[in-house]
């Protein structure tokens, strides 16, 4: 399997590949269900995938605080970074390195977040991510993430 894009095949075009996948990887991980992540788009081409995080009380930073935990933040980012590069290499690739600016107090309303591949090679695989509320509005967090894209197969 190609290390560069996701190939269309029996199933259907290119973007019904990667729209199951990322799924895939959402719904996968049984620790993911504690966030119930949301598929908004994916584009296979550029690497792009935007996922809605619905919010949940569970999320706060302390009982009479409605700001969301950085835990939840850091999670939503290597999940999202992860999907990024699932979509493009068709499998699984584990984290190797993740980084994470909190650029301001996430409120406690549902989040878009956004992944991008930077660059996905035959051992690793790069991606940016950035937490805000919708279009247009302020950052509220960004990450890298470094994820292994080699395959033993």
């Amino acid at each position: 399997m190609s290390t560069k894009t996701v190939r269309p095949d029996e199933a259907g075009d290119a973007h019904t590949v990667a729209l199951e996948r990322l799924r895939h990887e959402l719904a996968h991980p049984p620790f993911h269900s504690l966030f119930s992540p949301q598929v908004i788009s994916v584009d296979p081409e550029s690497g792009v995938v935007v996922i809605l995080l619905p919010y949940q009380l569970s999320f706060r930073r302390a009982p009479d605080v409605d700001d969301i935990h950085g835990g939840v933040i850091a999670a939503v980012i290597d999940m999202a970074a992860h999907a990024a590069i699932a979509v493009q290499i068709g499998r699984m690739a584990p984290t190797i390195d993740l980084r994470i600016d909190y650029l301001r107090p996430v409120p406690g309303v549902d989040l878009i977040i956004t992944a991008r591949t930077l660059r996905v090679g035959r051992s690793i695989g790069r991606a940016d991510v950035e937490v805000n509320t919708g279009p247009g509005t302020a950052l509220l967090a960004v990450g890298r993430g470094s994820f292994s894209t080699f395959s033993a197969a």
